[in-house]
């Protein structure tokens, strides 16, 4: 990936491809001991650790993990073993505990490069085999709805909902009043199945299944100091900025330079969040945008582009595939150009991808994350042939570990972001990561050259590689 992104004329490409270079060394020296967990405290930086037992290479892998490190080791030392247990220990203690007679080089990052750790018996230089990590995804799935059907009436059709609702027995419990689709919910499975007969072969309706889609993690503390924020200022729009919908959990504003880039948002989940002291998927997104903004701005300080915050969440731990397609209509209708799909399932919803199918022929952009799931399968909306499909790279410009390949995708950028949130920096990976930095791609490549942003998706589609 470094390669072909060298070859580009676009500054950003290269940049996209640059996720790691290190700055301050400091060389500590360690007596030894690690186990099988190991927990982060979160009001403070601290590691409690059960390693009894545990080769030396998995348990710098676990620790790795949570402190977001990259971690090397000399050869034939990861075989070792040690043995400690400790609780609420500092990360200086708890390496010392770890390592033992050991050496260690912690090799502090700056802003998002990643922070090397060196552990070695005589030399850092001798620190040369990697620990490979797992990154923490979530995994996209679906689940249908057994007692919902999603009705959509057709133009010219005389028959109304209510109509619809009271000879079926149904309730009608959510409505996209410009598409006339409706959300049906039956007393149970056995009734929505005979509704789901009886309405199959209508010329006057489309029936889809609605499916429950859940929601994105938390993110893990990146304790390595630096702040990682943006530089970007909004600048003045006059009424021509670029939107981009974010369909997504809500968007904490909070202090600072994000509230200044975001749109009222709009909620169509049920309910309101509870109050976090971490940041959601919806504001980790936000931040991920504005920084793919960063890299299209040509050098630029300030930027036309806002985001427009879409709830399809609420207070809930799920959403579903017409609260999703409601928001995308509201997205749309807000006058959003670009709209951004960090989240998804494994089955598709014929309403959605219609919907989605029109918007686009209107000169919509739709970025979609294509999963964190190895594999091939199909991941929708991503998969929807109106949809740029995005997954993840991984450090060394393969797909990451985790990053559907499937041949739906389209391009394949970076899947880690960080982000600030009440003065500490999160590490963020996935194809969400991937999506977003593409919708803010797109949205500064058109706010700064003026090309319309299905135009501008040819060029990323050109540009950007494939896995």
């Amino acid at each position: 990936m470094r390669d072909m992104i060298g070859k580009q004329k676009h500054p950003w490409m290269r940049q996209l491809a640059l996720v790691g270079v290190t700055a301050v060394l400091l060389v500590l020296p360690c007596p030894a001991l690690l186990s099988a967990e190991v927990a982060l405290g979160r009001e403070k930086q601290t590691l409690t650790a059960d390693l009894r037992g545990v080769p030396l290479g998995d348990a710098l892998k676990l620790v790795g993990e949570r402190m977001g490190w990259n971690v090397f080791v000399e050869p034939g030392l990861e075989t070792r073993r040690v043995s400690t247990r400790f609780t609420d220990l500092t990360v200086g203690e708890s390496l010392r505990r770890i390592m033992g007679e050991l050496n260690y080089a912690l090799i502090r990052g700056s802003g998002e490069n990643v922070s090397k750790l060196l552990v070695y018996a005589t030399s850092a230089s001798s620190a040369t085999q990697e620990i490979e990590l797992s990154e923490q995804v979530v995994i996209f799935y679906s689940k249908r709805i057994d007692n919902e059907i999603i009705v959509q009436i057709k133009p010219g059709s005389t028959m109304t909902i209510e109509d619809i609702a009271k000879a079926l027995d149904a309730e009608i419990v959510g409505e996209v009043e410009g598409l006339n689709a409706y959300r049906l919910r039956f007393k149970d499975k056995a009734s929505a199945d005979i509704a789901r007969e009886r309405l199959k072969e209508s010329d006057t309706l489309q029936i889809s299944d609605n499916h429950e889609w859940g929601r994105p993690g938390d993110n893990q503390p990146f304790l390595q100091g630096a702040g990682t924020g943006f530089s970007l200022k909004p600048g003045k729009t006059d009424g021509n900025e670029i939107i981009v919908g974010l369909i997504d959990m809500p968007v904490q504003a909070g202090e600072g330079s994000l509230s200044e880039f975001l749109l009222p948002g709009i909620t169509i989940g049920d309910g309101t969040a509870a109050p976090s002291d971490l940041p959601s998927h919806g504001t980790s997104m936000a931040q991920t945008v504005l920084k793919g903004v960063e890299l299209g701005n040509e050098g630029q300080s300030e930027t036309s582009v806002r985001i427009l915050p879409i709830d399809v969440y609420g207070g809930s731990e799920t959403t579903s595939t017409f609260q999703v397609a409601a928001g995308i209509y509201e997205a749309v209708k807000a006058g959003a150009s670009i709209v951004n799909l960090s989240l998804g399932g494994t089955d598709a919803a014929p309403f959605m991808e219609q919907m989605i199918s029109e918007a686009s022929r209107q000169g919509v952009l739709f970025v979609g994350a294509a999963g964190n799931s190895p594999g091939t399968d199909y991941t929708f909306p991503a998969a929807y042939p109106d949809v740029l499909a995005v997954t993840a790279a991984g450090r060394n410009g393969e797909p990451a570990a985790y990053a559907n390949t499937g041949d739906f995708v389209d391009v394949m950028v970076p899947g880690r972001s960080f982000v600030e949130y009440n003065g500490t920096t999160y590490m963020v990976n996935g194809t969400s990561s991937s999506a977003a930095y593409v919708s803010g791609l797109a949205a500064s490549i058109s706010a700064t050259t003026g090309k319309p942003v299905r135009e501008v998706e040819l060029e990323l589609r050109h540009n950007l590689p494939k896995p």
